[in-house]
Formats: C-alpha cells, sequence, structure tokens
C-alpha cells in the first residue's frame, strides 16, 4: 500500500485563508461558526491538488495532523475530509498523538501497522515531520502558501523514480 501522512493546516490551507470572513463554505456541522470544528478550513485548489495526487499514485491517507485530535473516528474524519474535497474514502488511519515530534508519531505508524506499506510520502509544513527512509520522504510545505504547484512537481518526480 502507497501511503500519505497528510498533515492539514499549511498543506491543503494556507494562513492567509484562516482569516477570510467567507472561510465557511462548507455545509456541516465541522463549519458552523462557534462550533470547536470551525478552525478546519480547506482550500478547494489545495484539496484538489491532493486529491489529484492520490488518485494518479493510489496513495492511502493516514492522517498526521493535530485535527486527529478533535476528530477521533475514522468514520467523522472521512465524512470531514469528502466534504473538505478531499478522498475520504482513502482514509486508513491516524498516527498516535504522543505529543513528540510528529516523526516519532509516523514511525511508530509505520513500525506497527497492520498491513504492508510499499511506499509513502509525507506533506506537512512542519520540519519535526522529517522522516526519510529507502521506503518515503518528507516534503515541506508552507504554512503560508499550502501544498504548492512546485512541491507537488517534487513529490511526483520521488513517485515516479521510486516506484515499481
Amino acid at each position: 500500500m502507497n501511503i500519505l501522512f497528510l498533515d492539514m493546516d499549511g498543506v491543503v490551507n494556507r494562513g492567509r485563508d484562516n482569516a477570510k470572513p467567507d472561510r465557511y463554505p462548507y455545509d456541516d456541522e465541522w463549519s458552523r461558526p462557534g462550533s470547536k470544528f470551525d478552525l478546519f478550513y480547506v482550500s478547494p485548489d489545495l484539496a484538489e491538488r491532493v486529491t489529484q495526487l492520490c488518485n494518479d499514485y493510489d496513495l492511502h491517507i493516514v492522517a498526521s495532523s493535530s485535527w486527529r485530535k478533535f476528530i477521533t473516528t475514522i468514520d467523522e474524519y472521512k465524512v470531514m475530509l469528502t466534504n473538505r474535497f478531499l478522498p475520504g474514502d482513502r482514509l486508513v488511519g491516524f498516527t498516535p498523538n504522543f505529543g513528540t515530534p510528529r516523526k516519532d508519531e509516523i514511525r511508530y505508524f509505520i513500525n506497527n501497522c497492520e498491513f504492508p506499506i510499499h511506499r509513502y510520502v509525507i506533506l506537512d509544513d512542519d520540519s519535526d515531520a522529517r522522516y526519510n527512509t529507502k521506503q518515503g520522504q518528507f516534503f515541506q510545505t508552507s504554512f503560508n502558501h499550502g501544498y504548492t504547484e512546485a512541491v507537488d512537481r517534487k513529490v511526483r518526480e520521488y513517485l515516479d523514480k521510486h516506484s515499481s
């Protein structure tokens, strides 16, 4: 199985997006102002880029974002992703929340998951998720710009080079 360890803030949204007064384009319980989930904004263009990557390379998603602390069931997280133009049906799990650097949580997931991981990529705006091995690689996004076309090209080059 090919895995995308997916952070959310700084990957599928941009810092400036969170300041928009009309940032609630979703009609679901996770986007109502005043809800504890109203912070879960996803930029549709960035969601489309991530979705296309998942589709093109048959990537399954493991949530490594802090959002997993608030949406703790797979089914709820799938709904949240789907309602935000992301492939919720591809979600297969969460990294644990140890409160340690994210790379430790990713490493733990890789070493303890119930299915074999062929290849993985990590998308995160924080370098504490950097965990590179023969199996996979970290790609840093930007809190202010999210998952840009430039980062997408690097991820695709990596996956093309290492696909078998």
